[in-house]
């Protein structure tokens, strides 16, 4: 790196034109008149030392002649450089162009993503909300089943309830009809015993020689008569 890159004073020809307020072909024309301290960067570019310029730029280069190659060569440098600007500002459209393209194909990516992810979380929400529905649904089912089962169960046990009672009911029959059935075994032998006694009585006292019809046939008179002997 030579002083003019590195002594903060030289300025590029844009930068010295912009703060003189001169066109950059006007300051090349002082520097090839020698009206302008400036020296060659490693580029090939003029820089401008302004801390040793004129006072009046515009007065001191119209009173110097210039040799007509000099103001040749500053025009061909103009032309190249103004040349080598307007490619890199192309080379700049270009990546600025390619960038740009990036960025859009990035943003269709992006978009295209955002769509489906928003397809993606409506469908999300319907499955959602049909599961909700379903859930719903079932436990609407589950309780009335639920209260179905509970019916069920109460009939189950007022059934065995009553199947209870209809067993105690039918035991007691049983033991009632037993009973019965042994007093009337009792009264039958009673009463046969005392028909027995009876006909026995009846016999001795009408001194029969032969035993006649049975106690209960004379009773109820469906016996003939006796005869003596």
């Amino acid at each position: 790196m030579d002083a003019a890159d590195s002594n903060p004073g030289f300025l590029s020809l844009a930068e010295a034109a912009g703060r003189l307020g001169l066109s950059r072909l006007k300051l090349r024309e002082a520097i090839a008149k020698g009206v302008i301290p400036a020296r060659r960067d490693n580029q090939g570019r003029w820089r401008v030392d302004l801390a040793a310029m004129p006072g009046d730029i515009r007065a001191a280069t119209g009173a110097v002649a210039a040799d007509p190659g000099a103001l040749m060569e500053a025009l061909f440098d103009e032309i190249e450089e103004l040349t080598g600007d307007l490619e890199a500002a192309q080379g700049l459209t270009n990546r600025l162009t390619t960038l740009a393209g990036a960025q859009g194909a990035a943003l269709e990516r992006a978009t295209a993503a955002l769509e489906q992810t928003v397809a993606e979380r409506d469908r999300f929400a319907e499955l959602t909300g049909r599961a909700l529905t379903a859930a719903a649904e079932a436990e609407t089912r589950a309780a009335a089943l639920q209260a179905t089962t509970d019916r069920a169960i109460g009939l189950l046990d007022r059934a065995a309830g009553a199947i209870e009672v209809m067993k105690t009911e039918v035991d007691g029959l049983k033991t009632d009809s037993g009973a019965k059935q042994a007093a009337i075994a009792a009264h039958a032998a009673q009463l046969d015993r005392l028909f027995t006694l009876s006909e026995q009585a009846l016999d001795k006292a009408g001194g029969a020689t032969q035993r006649g019809p049975g106690f209960l046939a004379r009773v109820f008179g469906t016996a003939p008569a006796r005869r003596g002997t």
